[in-house]
């Protein structure tokens, strides 16, 4: 079975099997759109189900596609407009075969190919860029990424600081700086490092605490998620 993974500013998109998740929450927008039938909450899912940031809930799928979108992102914009339900079966793992089966959310498809942020302050923009550098091959670990550090370079008080974030990215800048962590970690994966290795670069302690974070996030183990990751072609 192909599992792949997909990576991109304000994004995740990933597909596998056996997703299988302790009851969780985290802030960000998640679609699931499954080939099988699947459960959230206990409930059958025979088609796809929008699932809203902050909202405890439990999935069960074998074969599919998991979205996450950021809160304020075009495509976490697009996401709150779905249903919460959707009619989708979907049996193949390509990702130009999931937007033609998208068809008919073009706003959806649309912010997929191109999520760009919706930042509207200057400085927050700056450090945004330098966190996207995880997304090249310059990584780097994040050793003074506390509030009050971050506030200092973009010459704010720490208190605007966590007020602009929360409002720009819809996102407390802890929840947020997790989520930026855990691309980081992943996008170093994928670049052939070792669990290890990642979890120092992502400033975690060892790769335990790295598949810690993973289920507390996202509800599944750190084996479960990172064994899928490939590039999407």
């Amino acid at each position: 079975m192909q599992k792949n993974a997909y990576f991109a500013p304000g994004m995740a998109i990933a597909y596998g099997h056996s997703i299988d998740t302790e009851p969780h929450k985290h802030a960000l927008w998640q679609v699931c759109l499954p080939s099988a039938d699947s459960v959230v909450n206990g409930e059958p899912l025979k088609g796809g189900a929008v699932i809203k940031p902050n909202e405890i809930h439990q999935l069960s799928m074998p074969n599919g596609w998991v979205i996450l979108a950021e809160p304020e992102s075009l495509l976490g914009e697009a996401i709150s407009e779905l249903p919460m339900r959707l009619p989708f079966v979907n049996a193949d793992a390509r990702l130009e075969i999931l937007f033609e089966q998208l068809g008919e959310f073009p706003e959806l498809v649309r912010a997929m190919k191109n999520n760009p942020y919706r930042c509207r302050d200057e400085r927050l923009a700056r450090l945004l860029e330098r966190l996207d550098r995880c997304f090249g091959v310059d990584c780097m670990k994040p050793e003074a990424w506390r509030a009050k550090e971050v506030a200092e370079w973009l010459a704010m008080s720490e208190s605007r600081f966590l007020h602009v974030v929360k409002a720009e990215l819809g996102m407390a800048w802890r929840p947020y700086l997790l989520w930026r962590r855990l691309i980081c970690a992943i996008e170093t994966i994928k670049r052939g490092k070792s669990a290890t290795e990642a979890a120092h670069i992502a400033g975690f302690s060892d790769s335990a605490h790295l598949s810690r974070t993973i289920k507390s996030t996202f509800g599944m183990t750190g084996t479960q998620l990172l064994s899928s990751f490939q590039d999407l072609n």
